[in-house]
C-alpha cells in the first residue's frame, strides 16, 4: 500500500513538474537567450571561481598558522628532496668508481709484488750494501761493510 502511494505521490509530483515547465519554458527560453543573461552567468561564475580562490588561500593561511604543511610546503620539500637525492646519488657513484679503482690499483701491486717477489728469489748473488760508519777512537775512522768479519 506505501508503495502504491509512492508511487502516486511520484508520478502526481512529476505531473506537476510537467505541467510548469510546459508553461514556463517560453518565457524561460527568452530570457536565457538575452544578452543580459549571458553576462549575468559569466558574472556569477567569475565571482564563484573568485569566492573558490579566496576560499583556498583563507585555508592555506589556516593551516599554515596551525604550523601544518601546506601545499607550497610540501611543493618546497619535494624540490629539495630531489635535489639531494641527485646528489647523494652523485656521490654514489664516485664512491664507486674510486672503489673499482681501488681493486684494480690493489690487482696491479699485487702482481708487481708477485713479479718481484719471483725476481728475488733467482738473485743470490748480490751482495749487502757497504755502509761507513765514523767512530771517535782516536783520530781515524773505521770503515765497515755490511758484512761481520
Amino acid at each position: 500500500m506505501a508503495d502504491e502511494a509512492d508511487a502516486t505521490g511520484t508520478q502526481q509530483f512529476r505531473r506537476q513538474l510537467d505541467d510548469f515547465l510546459s508553461t514556463a519554458a517560453p518565457g524561460l527560453e527568452e530570457v536565457t537567450t538575452s544578452k543580459a543573461f549571458g553576462t549575468m552567468l559569466a558574472q556569477a561564475v567569475g565571482n564563484m571561481v573568485a569566492l573558490h580562490r579566496i576560499g583556498n588561500d583563507v585555508l592555506d593561511l589556516a593551516i599554515r598558522n596551525v604550523r601544518l604543511a601546506g601545499r607550497a610546503d610540501v611543493t618546497t620539500l619535494h624540490k629539495q628532496l630531489a635535489r639531494t637525492e641527485d646528489k647523494l646519488e652523485h656521490v654514489l657513484e664516485v664512491v664507486e668508481r674510486l672503489e673499482d679503482e681501488l681493486v684494480a690499483e690493489r690487482r696491479r701491486n699485487a702482481s708487481v709484488a708477485q713479479a718481484q717477489a719471483a725476481g728475488d728469489g733467482d738473485d743470490t748473488d748480490e751482495t749487502p750494501p757497504t755502509t761507513t760508519r765514523t767512530t771517535r777512537r782516536g783520530s781515524g775512522t773505521r770503515r765497515t761493510t755490511g758484512q761481520d768479519g
